[in-house]
C-alpha cells in the first residue's frame, strides 16, 4: 500500500510539473504573439508616417475668396472658432473661404496623396473608400503633429444648408468647444440604420439628447455604436486624432471595418449633431432628397426631449427650398 501511495504521489508531482511546464509554454507563446502583433503594429504606423511625412505637394493653401458667397455668414463664424480646417479634394479643392481663413485652411489633394499611399492600406475591396479613409487619416496625423486643439474636415463634394438658424448658434458652438465634453461634432450625418428598417424603434445608442444648457440645435449621442454615417463635414477634438487614425489603419480589420464612417467614427461616445444637418453629399448612392428625408425621420424618431426648436422641425415642412450648392463649379 505504501508503494502504491508513492507511485500516486510521483504521478501527481509529474502531472503538476507537466502542468507548470505547459503553462509556461503557453505564456511564452502568448507573449510571442503579443510581441509579434506589437512589432507589426509599430511597423504599420512607421510606414504610414514615412509615407505621409515624405509625400510632396499633397497639401496646399486653400483658395481664398472675399466674395463670401460660398458659405452662409453664421457658418463662417462657427468655422473661425476651430483651430484649422482641412478640405479633402481629388485633383484640387473647389471650396473657397474668405481671407479671414488665411493660414487656417489647407487643401489635401487626394490623387497626389494616393501616389504616396502604401498598397497595404488600399488593396482589396472598397479601394476608393480605402483611399478616402487614408486621406482622413492623413488629416488626423497632420493635426496631431501641428498640435491643433480641434479641426474641421470637409469633403469637397458637399452642398450646404442655407436656411435660418438660431441667432445664438455661434455662441452655442463656442460653448460646446470649450466644454471638452465632446469627441466629434457632425454637421452632416446619415442615419444608415434607418435605411435598413425605418419601422423599428430608435436604437438606444442612437438616441440623441438636446442639452438646453448647451443649445437647442445640438444634440448629444452619449453612447458609442450608432450606425450614423457621413464624413463630409465634421469637427474632431485633439484627443481623438490618434484613436480615429489608428482605427482607419488597423490592418487586422477587414476593409469595410476601416472605412472612416462605417466603423471608425462610430466607436466614440459623446458625439454631437447639429440639427438639422448642415451638409449633404452630391456624390452618394442615395439622392439629396432622400438624405433630407432620412435626416427628418431621424429627428422625429431619435431626438429628445420634446418639444423641439422650430429651427429643427422646420425641415419637416419646407425641406425642398432650404438647400443650395455651397460652391459654384
Amino acid at each position: 500500500m505504501f508503494g502504491n501511495s508513492c507511485h500516486v504521489q510521483q504521478a501527481q508531482q509529474s502531472r503538476s510539473s507537466w502542468c507548470r511546464q505547459t503553462s509556461r509554454q503557453r505564456i511564452l507563446f502568448l507573449s510571442f504573439l503579443f510581441l509579434l502583433a506589437a512589432v507589426s503594429s509599430r511597423n504599420s504606423r512607421d510606414k504610414f508616417r514615412t509615407a505621409v511625412d515624405g509625400c510632396e505637394n499633397f497639401t496646399q493653401p486653400l483658395n481664398l475668396d472675399d466674395a463670401r458667397k460660398h458659405f452662409p455668414a453664421w457658418l463662417l463664424e462657427m468655422l473661425l472658432e476651430v483651430d484649422h480646417l482641412f478640405v479633402l479634394g481629388i485633383d484640387s479643392c473647389d471650396t473657397k473661404l474668405p481671407q479671414d481663413f488665411s493660414g487656417r485652411a489647407t487643401c489635401i489633394v487626394g490623387r497626389q496623396l494616393d501616389m504616396c499611399t502604401p498598397s497595404m492600406y488600399v488593396r482589396g475591396p472598397y479601394t476608393h473608400a480605402m483611399k478616402v479613409s487614408f486621406t482622413h487619416a492623413a488629416a488626423m496625423h497632420l493635426s496631431h503633429r501641428a498640435r491643433y486643439k480641434h479641426i474641421a474636415v470637409i469633403e469637397d463634394d458637399f452642398i450646404i444648408r442655407n436656411d435660418a438658424f438660431a441667432e445664438s448658434l455661434v455662441k452655442d458652438f463656442r460653448t460646446l468647444l470649450a466644454s471638452n465634453a465632446w469627441s466629434i461634432v457632425r454637421f452632416g450625418f446619415r442615419p444608415y440604420f434607418l435605411e435598413e428598417s425605418s419601422r423599428e424603434r430608435c436604437p438606444s445608442q442612437c438616441r440623441c439628447e438636446i442639452k438646453k444648457s448647451i443649445s437647442g440645435q445640438f444634440c448629444q449621442l452619449s453612447r458609442a455604436g450608432c450606425d450614423m454615417r457621413s464624413s463630409d463635414f465634421y469637427v474632431v477634438h485633439e484627443r481623438y486624432y490618434e484613436p480615429l487614425r489608428l482605427k482607419m489603419l488597423d490592418l487586422k480589420q477587414a476593409n469595410i471595418e476601416r472605412i472612416v464612417d462605417t466603423r471608425p467614427m462610430r466607436q466614440f461616445a459623446k458625439q454631437w449633431l447639429l440639427l438639422p444637418q448642415v451638409s449633404l453629399q452630391t456624390k452618394l448612392d442615395i439622392p439629396v432628397d432622400y438624405q433630407i428625408g432620412l435626416g427628418a425621420l431621424y429627428v422625429k424618431k431619435c431626438v429628445h426631449p420634446r418639444p423641439l426648436s422650430e429651427h429643427v422641425t422646420r425641415q419637416f415642412f419646407d425641406a425642398s427650398h432650404t438647400f443650395r450648392g455651397s460652391f459654384e463649379r
